[in-house]
């Protein structure tokens, strides 16, 4: 299943909506649109960075996963070299690995434990995210009950407005 599309920035600025009678404001749409957009520009940057870093932890740990490994192959030298001085190469690769283990896994729970707060960040984000955009539609509803109201008395005002005589400045030949 593809994940669906993302809007860009450039398309919620540059986003076009047909005008009909008694739509929308232009301006007011234009400045809703442009502000959608800084916001959003805001998220999608705040996601990249974040992604950014998840992956520089990701390698980090690697690294230590590869540092864990080397010392695991350390150890194996060490006990082929450990038939001269037994006793003393055995207890120091002992001592070389329990360090080495701890280390890893102090290491590894950090970068697990930072990616976990880098994701509660994240959903946070997007928590925010979902709050703003429902804040915004619930605006947009309380302003479009209020006109409605406008709207229903629009037909009693214009039957009520005086009828100019066609002339044929006001494009009617006589």
């Amino acid at each position: 299943m593809s994940e669906p599309r993302r809007l860009t920035v450039l398309e919620i600025e540059t986003k076009k909506f047909r005008k009909r009678l008694r739509g929308y404001d232009p301006a007011a749409v234009d400045a809703f649109l442009q502000e959608v957009a800084a916001h959003y520009e805001e998220v999608v940057t705040e996601n990249h960075r974040m992604r950014e870093e998840l992956i520089g932890l990701r390698q980090e740990a690697d690294r230590y996963k590869a540092m864990e490994d080397a010392l695991k192959e350390s150890l194996v030298l060490a006990q082929r070299s450990a038939d001269e001085t037994r006793s003393h190469a055995h207890k120091e690769a002992e001592l070389i690995l329990r360090e080495a283990q701890l280390k890893a896994e102090q290491i590894v729970r950090e970068a697990e434990e930072r990616a976990r707060r880098i994701l509660v960040e994240t959903e946070s984000i997007e928590a925010r995210k979902r709050a703003a955009v429902l804040e915004l539609r619930a605006l947009l509803l309380t302003h479009l009950q209020a006109l409605e109201p406008l709207a229903e008395d629009l037909p009693h005002a214009l039957a009520a407005a005086p009828c100019a005589e066609p002339t044929a400045e006001n494009g009617v030949e006589g």
